[in-house]
């Protein structure tokens, strides 16, 4: 042991002459060794008068990473030009008011390049004072984070999925019961506050017990989705179409008093039989329908959100009570929440 760790003293010792003179740090008196050590790194570094706001100097890595030369950097204006139009005036006015203040700081944004693209920078910046407090110069270091920003786009966009898939239904791609809830609650609310009329339309496929038991659950999974397609053209984009659960589908249309709700249902009602699937069970001409529950409400302290889901589905059973392929539907709207206007057809 004692001979191992006297070989390895005797090996860095045989090298006492290339090391610099006793009492000195390495690269004392000699500037060019502290060039050579932050030109062959991949950080950037860089240095800004600010009394001139000139660049005093910037590494060469600068022309390999932008195409910008060295000597192109003259001032902080060509620093601020070549930086992404979206982001140049938060940034500038950050490292400004941070520099001004005195405060190291870092910012992060997209620097322009010579062939018309953009790569992402950190700026690292430090800010030096002379004795008596004043800044003096700032240096500081450019960090090419392109890389680093591509994984936290995927990342972000793989958690835009995730939650995507959280609410939407698998089969049918609508909304799920979940996005209804939050969905129904939100409209709600903006109902109560702004006192206009709010409508839902809950909708049942037709004997679709019957449509499994004959056609198979495979076919029975197409036709809920080719009936999801056909409501989703019915309504338009400004509705909210999901799954309720099973056979079963709801509408949430905002600002939609009773009467536009009724043509929405008598809409998607057409654009169903147009769709002609066959039921040969069914007794409705041997054909895919549904029957449609539809409420108008104007959100008082007299009904609450609960109860308005249970009004529509409560028009949903009558529709069906009197025979399926039809709408029933009850607008407390009209009449201030106290009392009902029912219709069905």
């Amino acid at each position: 042991m004692d001979l191992a760790c006297s070989s390895l003293q005797a090996a860095f010792l045989r090298h006492d002459d290339s090391l610099v003179p006793p009492g000195h740090q390495p690269g004392e008196d000699d500037p060019a060794v502290y060039r050579t050590l932050l030109e062959s790194t991949r950080a950037i570094p860089w240095k800004i008068d600010w009394a001139t706001m000139q660049f005093a100097y910037i590494g060469p890595q600068i022309e390999e990473l932008l195409g910008y030369a060295p000597s192109t950097w003259k001032t902080v204006e060509d620093w601020a030009a070549r930086m992404h139009p979206e982001d140049r005036d938060a940034v500038v006015e950050f490292c400004v008011a941070q520099s001004q203040a005195g405060t190291d700081h870092e910012a992060d944004y997209r620097a322009l390049t010579a062939d018309g693209g953009y790569v992402w920078i950190r700026d690292v910046v430090h800010v030096v004072r002379k004795e008596n407090g004043d800044v003096d110069a700032l240096i500081g270091f450019m960090f090419d984070i392109s890389e680093r920003k591509r994984t936290e786009e995927r990342l972000a966009e793989l958690q835009r999925e995730l939650e995507r898939l959280s609410l939407s239904d698998s089969l049918t791609g609508v909304g799920n019961r979940r996005m209804f809830d939050t969905v129904v609650a939100r409209e709600w609310a903006s109902a109560a506050a702004s006192g206009k009329p709010l409508s839902l339309v809950m909708v049942d496929i037709d004997f679709f017990k019957s449509y499994n038991d004959y056609y198979g659950h495979l076919q029975g999974d197409e036709c809920l989705k080719r009936l999801a397609r056909v409501l989703g053209e019915a309504t338009g984009p400004n509705a909210f179409l999901g799954r309720f659960g099973g056979e079963e589908f709801v509408l949430v249309l905002a600002e939609t008093n009773a009467d536009d709700a009724m043509r929405v249902a008598e809409r998607c009602r057409m654009l169903i039989a147009e769709e002609a699937i066959a039921h040969l069970r069914s007794p409705h001409g041997q054909r895919v329908t549904a029957s449609f529950g539809v409420a108008t409400v104007v959100p008082t302290g007299g009904i609450d959100v609960t109860a308005f889901i249970n009004l529509a589905d409560a028009q949903l059973y009558q529709a069906k009570d009197q025979g399926r392929n039809r709408i029933a539907a009850v607008d407390r709207a009209s009449i201030g929440g106290e009392g009902f206007k029912l219709q069905s057809r």
